[in-house]
């Protein structure tokens, strides 16, 4: 039978816990699931942002043997920003495997590393809940606090930068100009390739993350179902509509929101794709001597027994995240009306 002694073996490390917390299947969400964000591990909690207000230039024809043309200085900024921390638990009662035994191929540590199984995989959903929570205001240049939704930090802000201004796309127009959405879509794809600067080589590849009613009239629009007309990907215009939809050079989808956050039915958030260094997610290691100093992983898990009564041991995970848009002034966002 199963004793509270079995949490003393090796296998509920916080070493082996976390190992055994990256085996469980990884339920993507959509942006967590896209590898947008750079992961990027780090050793302290506080990571140093530097700003460079640096600008390309031409370099003019000079005569030989005149003087060399100066470069202009960089203005540059340092800013500090904290990773901040969270973590969630969840109880396993001595009561829950004094029923354990021998038997068969099936040792008691490992049925109840199952049920810490179990209960860690719950826990891990709740985090990738969390992470796609962070991701998602990473897009839209800021932190949030997931408890209440407040600013942490604003990158805006932080680095000087005013956001542009949000673009209308008079979806609702029952007789719209001809190629009118075109080249709104054109227009929005020049002013990002304008804010990249050097940092994309190439065609810029925009998304749009939509509300239900933005993309619900985007796909209905008359441009975009003539574009789509006698194309095999008329059908999915006939019938239910799926995710996404190309149109203008822009990828709009559907972002099915939940928990509390998404984005409002009638706007939408556009962000380039591709472009490295743009987005990045840093994780600094967990409170503990075991990880101190050490590169910083995307979750932890550890389990603190009951010393006192022996009546239950705690699992808990805990994560150190910063994300982070090293250029926020790419970022735009438009309305359906």
């Amino acid at each position: 039978m199963a004793s509270m002694d079995i949490f003393e073996g090796d296998a509920f490390s916080i070493i082996e816990l976390t190992r055994a917390l990256e085996n469980i299947p990884f339920k993507p969400a959509i942006l967590s699931g896209a590898g947008l964000f750079g992961a990027r591990g780090v050793r302290q909690r506080t990571v140093m942002i530097e700003s460079r207000d640096g600008t390309l230039s031409l370099i003019p024809f000079s005569e030989r043997g005149s003087a060399y043309e100066s470069q202009v200085p960089e203005r540059r900024d340092m800013r500090a920003f904290v990773c901040r921390q969270f973590k969630k638990q969840d109880v396993l009662w001595a009561s829950e495997i004094q029923a354990i035994r021998d038997f068969g191929s099936e040792t008691a540590t490992q049925q109840v590393q199952a049920e810490v199984a179990r209960k860690m995989a719950r826990l891990r959903n709740d985090a990738e809940a969390t992470f796609e929570f962070h991701l998602f205001n990473g897009i839209q240049g800021v932190v949030k606090d997931p408890k209440d939704g407040a600013t942490v930090i604003n990158y805006y802000t932080e680095f000087g930068i005013t956001p542009a201004a949000e673009v209308d796309f008079d979806l609702d127009n029952q007789s719209p100009a001809s190629g009118a959405l075109r080249k709104r879509c054109q227009a929005m794809i020049e002013s990002v390739e304008d804010s990249l600067g050097g940092l994309a080589a190439g065609q810029v590849q925009l998304r749009a993350e939509c509300g239900s009613a933005f993309f619900s009239d985007l796909v209905a629009h008359k441009e975009v179902r003539e574009t789509y007309l006698n194309t095999a990907a008329a059908a999915d215009l006939r019938g239910r509509v799926g995710e996404e939809v190309s149109f203008g050079g822009i990828t709009f989808r559907r972002y099915r929101g939940g928990l509390g956050f998404g984005v409002p039915t009638d706007k939408a958030y556009f962000y380039p794709e591709g472009v490295e260094g743009l987005f990045e997610i840093y994780y600094a290691p967990a409170d503990t001597f075991e990880t101190v100093n050490t590169l910083g992983l995307p979750l932890y898990a550890r389990m603190i027994p009951d010393r006192d009564r022996d009546e239950w041991v705690r699992l808990e995970i805990e994560s150190n995240p910063l994300p982070i848009c090293t250029r926020p002034q790419v970022l735009r966002s438009a309305k359906r009306t």
